[in-house]
């Protein structure tokens, strides 16, 4: 393996691809055992940017200068000096995987910078596989999705993007344990031609901030199809993050469930018929409207109404397993605990604005829940010692805990040393200190929530657009997520799953195709308990595949 610097750029031989770099440009990455390439030169574009907290981006700087310096046959250095700003990209060949190591880093004269952006142009002939919103395809010549920025943890669920074509991989990943923000840039030229660009976020506050970088991305080739490289992540995280060891605490019951009632109603004649569907045993309930106050009200108040306690007592009696709904970080604001964790609601990073969950979004005369940084403690003992006083009143298997997927930067990004990431881990650990076999959900699924998740809900990508679910959700939607988390935690349906829902066909043909464990949603039972049934044939397929896994 060796690093050529040559003609104003670096010429990369390495096991498994050949690779050139003009200038900071990645213009060709070849998969030596196919012939494949996979990138192309973008002469409109700029291959190493900074952006800003007005949504400005730096391209070219006044008095752009490029500079490639060797360091060693394995080591060298991308330098652009400009009048107002210095970026790097220090690149480097890992003698032990074979894999280009590229870290991109940038500092201005300007304040307000977010992230250094290094951009990588694609070939049309590649299909970008991302696991973003549980998995997504982009393909040259399908439209959507359409061009934006997927923030990691939150809809990038794991920090990789994968490129194939003509039975040859490429995949460009970061192994961060540190829990560094970042986020996957999508651009799409007229055409439909895809770049990304891989964000290195600083943590808030971002205001003062003139620098950014310090993540290390991962290039290789693979053989074979997405599947590959995939697989080498996935076993990557499951030493980076300990997984044997948390699944080996699980009680026996996890991996024999089979089928799933998802925002399942308080409605007794709905049990009778679904344990006429499929065993109770092996079914899992999530149930949103247990407690004595309406939902999203009142939190952390998590106190079971006489309802609720008949309804879970008699599914416990049937067999069925039940989780109570929870939420992670949420807290109303009218609730007297409010007033002593205000100071620590998370903040929008570009606006400082304090973040909550605010409905219906004109008048907010439902709800008005402060989100609540999960690096607090006072806020994780108050949330964990709650939830387990009414799972333990409830007689429950299970927790449901909502909006676990809400990890984000922040402008006061840093609560007790911890970013969200951080806090969202320290809370699933505490509470797995307390009870090891606890059986914890959640609404979401990340490279960090997903660590001590034993099912977590799937979202559809624009799932609650006003023209309803189309083809081109269809046809985007890819099985990565299910794929990378398989064997640890098992996807299940969030929407579109019930037999009143116009949109039924297409929600269950997208969680097939996704990968997720068969699903109803319950939300409609009071409507009539008799629709879900085995005479709708949407609900008969989600129901044989079920049956299947018996």
């Amino acid at each position: 393996m060796r690093i050529i610097v040559r003609d104003g750029g670096l010429e990369i031989d390495a096991r498994r691809f050949a690779a050139h770099l003009d200038g900071a440009a990645l213009v060709s990455f070849r998969s030596k055992a196919k012939g494949v390439e996979f990138c192309r030169r973008d002469e409109d574009g700029w291959p190493l940017e900074l952006t800003y907290t007005d949504g400005s981006v730096l391209k070219a700087d006044v008095r752009q200068q490029v500079r490639v310096v060797g360091l060693s046959d394995l080591a060298a250095r991308v330098i652009l000096d400009g009048a107002d700003s210095d970026r790097e990209l220090f690149v480097r060949l890992d003698p032990e995987t074979g894999d280009l190591c590229v870290t991109p880093s940038g500092q201005s004269a300007r304040r307000g910078v977010v992230a250094a952006r290094w951009n990588i142009p694609f070939e049309a002939e590649a299909e970008l596989i991302l696991p973003c919103i549980n998995g997504l395809s982009v393909a040259t010549e399908r439209p959507y999705p359409a061009p934006q920025r997927f923030r990691w943890p939150f809809v990038w669920n794991a920090q990789l993007a994968i490129a194939q074509r003509d039975g040859a991989s490429m995949m460009v990943h970061a192994e961060d344990r540190r829990g560094v923000f970042k986020a996957l840039n999508l651009a799409r030229a007229s055409d439909g031609r895809a770049t990304l660009g891989f964000d290195s976020e600083e943590v808030g506050p971002l205001a003062q901030n003139r620098a950014a970088g310090g993540v290390e991305w991962r290039l290789n080739a693979y053989d074979g199809d997405w599947r590959v490289p995939a697989g080498r992540y996935r076993d990557w995280m499951e030493t980076a993050y300990g997984l044997a060891a948390k699944r080996a605490l699980r009680p026996a019951w996890v991996g024999k469930i089979a089928f799933t009632v998802q925002w399942c109603a308080l409605h007794p004649p709905l049990l009778d018929e679904l344990a006429s569907l499929f065993p109770p045993e092996r079914t899992l309930l999530h149930v949103p409207g247990w407690r004595s106050d309406g939902y999203d009200i009142n939190y952390p108040d998590y106190n079971p109404s006489p309802e609720a306690q008949a309804f879970v007592a008699r599914a416990n009696e049937m067999g069925f397993r039940v989780m109570p709904h929870f939420n992670y970080f949420s807290c109303w604001e009218r609730h007297p605990l409010y007033a002593r964790l205000r100071d620590w609601q998370v903040r929008d990073p570009y606006t400082n604005a304090p973040l909550g969950w605010y409905w219906p979004p004109e008048s907010h005369e439902h709800t008005r829940m402060g989100y609540i940084h999960p690096g607090l403690a006072l806020w994780r003992r108050t949330l964990i010692d709650r939830l387990r006083a009414a799972c333990d009143e409830l007689d429950v298997p299970a927790a449901f805990i909502d909006q676990t997927l809400c990890v984000w930067n922040a402008d006061n990004g840093l609560v007790e040393n911890a970013n969200m990431p951080q806090g969202l881990e320290r809370l699933q650990e505490q509470m797995a200190a307390i009870d090891p076999a606890v059986v914890l959900a959640g609404e979401g699924c990340h490279e960090i929530s997903f660590q001590r998740e034993c099912f977590a809900q799937a979202h559809i990508m624009d799932g609650w657009r006003t023209e309803g679910l189309g083809q081109d959700q269809l046809d985007a939607v890819h099985p990565i997520g299910s794929y990378l988390w398989r064997g640890h935690t098992r996807l299940v349906g969030y929407y579109h799953l019930s037999p009143f829902d116009e949109d039924l066909a297409v929600g269950a043909a997208i969680y097939e195709k996704m990968g997720v464990m068969p699903t109803f949603d319950g939300r409609h039972g009071k409507k009539g308990a008799t629709a879900y049934s085995d005479d709708n044939p949407i609900l008969h397929r989600i129901l044989e595949r079920a049956r299947a896994a018996l």
